[in-house]
Order: C-alpha cells, then sequence, then structure tokens
C-alpha cells in the first residue's frame, strides 16, 4: 500500500494523480471511471449514520456551535496570503467544533505523510483534515485526504487491525470556501465516497446557510464519538479480537422503515458477477471489486431448524412487485424473495434465495440440449406473459438473466433492476449498447422488446 510520493506532491500534477490512483492500491472514488465499489455506508454504520444526518437532520445548534459555524464561513470566504495563516484560523474553529483530540501539522510516525489535521484516538486515525487556499491551487484537498489515510493504513502498527475492521474515517477538504465532506473505508481495498460538497458563504439566505452547515458540523462530531467508541473497542480487546468480517457489508436499515421483518443476515462470501460462485478471499477481479452481491446465511422464517444461504444484492433500483409476481407462481418463474429493504446509501437490499451452480446456471455458463429450448420457450413466455399483463417491461432478457435447472428443466429469470412500465418508463442512460438487447439508451420501453429479445435469445441458444 505504499506510495513513492507524500500525499501533498501526488495532487500537484495530473501525472502525479495518475500515479497514485491508477496503481493496484490507489484508492477507489470513481477516477478512472472503472475504480469505483459499493457505498461506504454499507460497511460501517458511524459512516451511514453520518451520510443519513447529513441528507435529513432538521436539529437546531446550541449557541455555540452556532457562533463557530458563523465564524467558520466568514473566514473561510475571506482571502488569505498563505495557506499557512487560513489553516491556523481555521483550526481553532474546527477543533471547537468536532471533540476529541487533533493534531495539527504533525508528521505520521513513518514521515510519509503529514496531514494539516488528524482525529486520533490513541494513535489510530478516525478523522482527516486537509486545508488548501483556494480551489485549484496546490491540488484537490480531498484526494490528498485519501491518499494520506492510505499511507496511515501502511503504517505497521495497524498492521494488527487489518482484518478485525474495515477502519472507518471522515475527510474534510476545505478549499477556499469549498467543504467537502467524505468517507472512506478500506475491505480489499480503499474505497471513498463524497457525501456533500458545498460554497461556506452567507449570501441572501445567510441565516439559513448558517444552520444548514452547523447541522453538518453536528453529524460530523456525532460521527466522530462514535468512531471513537469504534477503535476503543479495537484497542481495548482482550486478547485477540475475533474477524469482524471486515470484506463483507454491515447495512444501515433506513430509519422510516419497519424493524419487523427485516431478516438478520450474516455475510459469508462475494459472489462472482457473472459464475454466481462465491469468492472467498480479498483477491478479485475489477467487476467483482464493483458490485455488490454477496451470500449471506439466514434463518429461517420460524427462527427454528439450521440457517439457510441467501443472495443479498444491494441495488439503485429494483421491481420488488415483479419479483414476487414471478416467485409466487407455480411453478415459480424466479427464485424466491425474502425482503427487498431501503438501507442508508440510496440502495436496498434484495435478500433472495441462492441457487447454487450445482443446481442450475445462467444460459450465460450452461448451454443446454437442443430438446430443453422448447421448455426454455414456454417458461420465459409464461413470465412475459405475467409481466405483461400488469404492463411491465422485463427489460434485461438475456443470458446473463436466465437460471437453467437441469434436474428440473425449468428456467427462472433473475435482475429486476431494469423492469419498467410499458409505455412510460425508459432504458437507463448508462445501457450498454453493444449487448444483444436491440434498444437505446434512454429509450421507451416497449413488451415487443421483451417478446423480440426472447426470439434473439432462442436463435442464439440454437447455434
Amino acid at each position: 500500500m505504499k506510495m513513492a510520493s507524500s500525499p501533498s506532491e501526488s495532487v500537484k500534477s495530473p501525472g502525479a494523480i495518475k500515479s497514485a490512483v491508477e496503481r493496484s492500491s490507489g484508492p477507489r472514488y470513481g477516477r478512472p471511471s472503472d475504480r469505483f465499489g459499493p457505498p461506504t455506508a454499507l460497511f460501517s454504520p458511524p459512516l451511514a449514520r453520518l451520510r443519513h444526518r447529513i441528507e435529513h437532520s432538521d436539529a437546531i445548534p446550541d449557541r455555540a456551535v452556532a457562533l463557530a459555524t458563523f465564524s467558520l464561513i466568514e473566514l473561510s470566504a475571506g482571502f488569505y496570503e498563505d495557506e499557512i495563516q487560513r489553516e491556523a484560523d481555521l483550526r481553532i474553529l474546527l477543533k471547537s467544533l468536532i471533540s476529541g483530540t487533533s493534531k495539527w501539522q504533525t508528521k505520521i510516525e513513518d514521515g510519509s505523510a503529514r496531514p494539516d489535521g488528524v482525529w486520533l484516538l490513541e494513535g489510530l486515525a478516525y478523522l482527516i483534515v486537509e486545508i488548501k487556499n483556494e480551489s485549484g491551487l496546490g491540488g484537490d484537498p480531498f484526494l490528498q485526504g485519501l491518499i494520506t489515510y492510505s499511507k496511515i493504513l501502511a503504517q505497521e502498527k495497524y498492521s494488527v487491525f487489518i482484518g478485525q475492521s474495515n477502519l472507518p474515517v471522515v475527510l474534510l477538504a476545505i478549499a477556499g470556501n469549498r467543504l467537502t465532506v467524505s468517507t472512506a473505508i478500506f475491505t480489499d481495498s480503499i474505497y471513498a465516497d463524497e457525501l456533500l460538497s458545498i460554497k461556506l458563504y452567507f449570501g441572501t439566505h445567510a441565516s439559513e446557510n448558517v444552520l444548514h452547515v452547523a447541522r453538518i458540523f453536528m453529524a460530523i462530531d456525532d460521527c466522530a464519538r462514535e468512531l471513537r467508541d469504534l477503535y476503543g473497542g479495537l484497542i481495548n480487546s482482550n486478547g485477540p479480537v475475533p474477524p469482524a468480517k471486515f470484506l463483507w457489508p454491515e447495512p444501515t436499515v433506513v430509519t422510516s422503515y419497519p424493524a419487523e421483518g427485516i431478516p438478520k443476515l450474516e455475510f459469508i462470501s462475494k459472489v462472482h458477477r457473472s459464475q454466481g460462485t462465491p469468492i472467498n478471499g480479498p483477491t478479485m477481479e475489477e467487476e467483482d471489486k464493483r458490485h455488490a452481491i454477496y451470500l449471506a446465511m439466514i434463518k429461517p422464517d420460524d427462527s427454528k431448524g439450521s440457517d439457510m444461504q441467501v443472495l443479498v444484492k444491494f441495488a439503485t433500483r429494483y421491481h420488488e412487485n415483479a419479483h414476487r409476481l414471478l416467485a409466487d407462481h407455480e411453478p415459480p418463474l424466479a427464485p424466491k424473495l425474502y425482503s427487498c429493504t431501503p438501507v442508508v446509501g440510496g440502495m436496498l437490499m434484495v435478500v433472495m434465495e441462492y441457487i447454487p451452480q450445482s443446481e442450475g446456471a445462467s444460459l450465460h455458463n450452461h448451454r443446454p440440449q437442443e430438446s430443453a429450448l422448447q421448455v426454455i420457450h414456454q417458461n420465459i413466455s409464461k413470465a412475459l406473459e405475467l409481466l405483461h399483463g400488469l404492463d411491465l417491461v422485463f427489460g434485461d432478457l438475456r443470458e446473463q438473466n436466465v437460471l437453467y435447472l437441469p434436474s428440473k428443466n425449468h428456467v427462472l429469470l433473475v435482475d429486476f433492476d431494469g423492469v419498467g412500465k410499458h409505455g412510460e418508463d425508459r432504458y437507463s442512460a448508462c445501457l450498454n449498447e453493444t449487448t444483444s438487447l436491440g434498444v437505446r439508451r434512454l429509450q421507451i420501453m416497449e413488451k415487443l422488446h421483451d417478446k423480440e429479445n426472447l426470439e434473439r435469445l432462442v436463435a442464439r441458444l440454437k447455434r
């Protein structure tokens, strides 16, 4: 995970940025476009609650917080001849807004980084601040903080905690009067999400702006307290710390969603995107790093009997009713659906029956005998008939989304992310037009497209 350049040098030129980000241990935050992963909120409840509070809080700050926020905005909107004085002035206010022990302009133990500010618990960092005098001068403070985080994790003292926690951290970047709040974790790689980026200024709506920024720092302070508790548990544990399944999610259900009926899950593996098989280790292909599909254990509804394996998929959109319609048909035309729950991070947690490779595989990975083609056509036609009866278009009928069960000579449809209303909804703006679907990005969805894609699919299977 070590890098040759310091964090400040790593953000000063396009070449240095590219070198820092594209190396195998570089952070994943959406640059280049294929380097990203599931939201950090899925892996850390404190980070999830920070995101939720920033997005939804309407709390009234106390006078001290409001005054400090007012001064922070006032100073940030001003002009400074040098960065050192800006940092010194902002330091006082940030220390008053965020509780805990902080160090400023202090090199980390191996000397590879010197963050402007870092909040620590017995030497372990949980919040990093980087400040630039103006936007665009001296590089991106967010990326500098992220690279600093990577260098902090590379220190020897962190080796005992790697594998016990995903080591969550909050990153604050201030460039002139621009505040950016981000979060980061370490699982198989470093992943980061930007939660918000706002101007620190008064303007016409000065009072509302002050309250908004104050609420942001109240949420940050709450998160800092939770992270201190988390790191305190790691530091003060007696004996070896049990593995915390740091590779696996720990989703936080949206507070407005009723808690009853939400399954208790124990995540055990990621799932290979194309093969559907478990991935039992941190080494995985790039495509598998990006997706959020896992195996987990779940108790049966009556809490009796042995645990069972389920597939858990985190999706930004999912048509629960379409899935249930096919799953409840007799015989089923989709895997059993146990729940579809909104979680913090703008995702839905979809829990469904897991079909192991020994029982079934997608038509992308398994070419059935020609004698099975008629049944495949009949099963898919029935599924489409049920969906079309409710004016729904499946929208993504390809081999990858059809499971064939040889022992039953039967198929199940999977992946209901793309289901939409006939004549109203549109295909994704990110649709891969090179696939065999025969439709375009943002094209209006029609039932006819499903029927045409069924014929194309069967024709390909006959080759």
